[in-house]
């Protein structure tokens, strides 16, 4: 039977301080921790708040290793996302502005029939084209015409010039 089951307190009497932290290292390993109200050790002054239980420490390293590779990883997605952020905002925020401000200048400017017209030099540079469309046309057509209508001859077999050893 446990004697200090309902007990908060236990005292124990050692002959050394090796002897006490030893006691106080154990009871750490087996998961006994002093109360947050116990914050003056024997000389008076505050206890040290870092535990000497070495597996806790694995654990808060384990934890803090996490947090560090996990605020890594935000820090690289914000890198990333900040300039496509901004960019989509800006071409949306010009985007609106095209459609709101300039394209309401346009139609209140001019007469609208007049906005899909072709210009001189447009139209000029269309009738170019054209020219050099047909006239490509024609040569490839002069050009397929050429190489159906010849004749080739193959080529002699290789002279055999064994005898001039």
């Amino acid at each position: 039977r446990n004697v200090y089951k309902d007990l908060r307190q236990i005292e124990l009497a050692c002959d050394s301080q090796e002897d006490v932290d030893s006691w106080k290292a154990s009871f750490l390993r087996a998961g006994v921790y002093p109360e947050k109200d116990q914050t003056e050790n024997e000389e008076g002054a505050q206890e040290n708040t870092f535990s000497m239980d070495p597996q806790l420490e694995r654990q808060v390293e384990t934890i803090r290793n996490l947090v560090d590779s996990y605020v890594g990883i935000i820090n690289k997605s914000i890198r990333d996302l900040m300039p496509k952020t901004i960019m989509h905002l800006m071409i949306n925020n010009t985007k609106d502005f095209i459609h709101s401000e300039l394209l309401a200048y346009l139609y209140s400017s001019a007469d609208q029939s007049s906005l899909m017209e072709e210009s001189p030099e447009q139209a000029q540079r269309r009738d170019e084209m054209l020219r050099m469309y047909h006239a490509l046309r024609e040569a490839l057509s002069i050009i397929g015409d050429i190489s159906t209508s010849t004749v080739s001859t193959p080529v002699p077999p290789p002279v055999d010039d064994t005898w001039l050893q």
